[in-house]
């Protein structure tokens, strides 16, 4: 089994292309957060996957909930390996997750690092075409070697150092002026940044549109989905280019 959390496809490439040679089934951490479900029997399992990105070197807040929450049945002796999806490094990454799911008692076999598109464009810039498209084809070679290694069941990177064990949630509030996360007149109300949102902090408005209430993980899924680019981080997104990997669309449903 996989869980992979993903805002722009990145990881989602990522274990789908893993879930292609294992034979492994799929699963949205995205989704079982908004669907409350945390149960999963992996008995006849032979490896259980996180394929997730990084977000300010450690775990996204979303994936160090779910693991929190998570409940595995027959996870004794399985493979247990992380793919961190990022733009330069993955950090404490791998040291984050194997502190949380130590906590459980599961035991953790190491994680591999997938250098592959930077979409934090608070910070950064999505690179020329050309450069996106010599990033994925490099990405490309080192996801079919991490492949091998899952297959084969290899110990990946289990040292580092982390600050936080995941980056921390930010509480935003349309109503009160304390959102960063603003949508422009150019919404067309389709509500899919409703639908994206890991957390549910954003609620829809019949008349006004979309609107942020709640703790926000900043992954940044409603503002690179958004078919007319109507989200912004306040002025430090304001003109960037979006980013989704190419292909792909939001996975909405799991197969429990």
């Amino acid at each position: 089994m996989i869980f992979f959390f993903s805002a722009t496809g990145n990881s989602q490439y990522a274990a789908q292309r893993v879930a292609a040679a294992t034979g492994d089934s799929v699963v949205s951490i995205g989704v079982a957060m908004k669907d409350r479900h945390f149960a999963f029997d992996v008995t006849e399992d032979e490896r259980i996957g996180f394929v997730v990105p990084t977000f300010a070197w450690t775990l996204p807040g979303v994936v160090a909930s779910f693991i929190n929450k998570l409940e595995l049945t027959g996870y004794r002796d399985k493979y247990v390996y992380a793919i961190f999806t990022c733009g330069e490094s993955c950090g404490g990454g791998p040291a984050a997750i194997r502190e949380l799911l130590g906590r459980k008692g599961i035991g953790f076999s190491g994680g591999f690092e997938l250098v592959t598109i930077d979409n934090f464009i608070v910070w950064s810039t999505i690179p020329s075409e050309e450069e996106v498209s010599r990033k994925l084809k490099a990405a490309d070679v080192i996801l079919d070697e991490i492949i091998k290694s899952v297959c084969a069941k290899k110990s990946g990177i289990i040292s580092g150092e982390y600050k936080n064990l995941y980056m921390p949630f930010e509480c935003f509030s349309s109503s009160d002026g304390t959102s960063k996360l603003i949508v422009s007149d150019d919404c067309v109300g389709c509500g899919l940044c409703v639908m994206m949102c890991p957390t549910g902090a954003i609620k829809m408005n019949e008349e006004e549109g979309p609107y942020w209430d709640g703790e926000c993980s900043l992954c940044l899924a409603c503002l690179h989905r958004c078919p007319v680019s109507a989200i912004d981080y306040g002025t430090d997104t304001v003109g960037k280019r979006r980013w989704k990997y190419p292909g792909l669309i939001p996975q909405t449903i799991n197969k429990y």
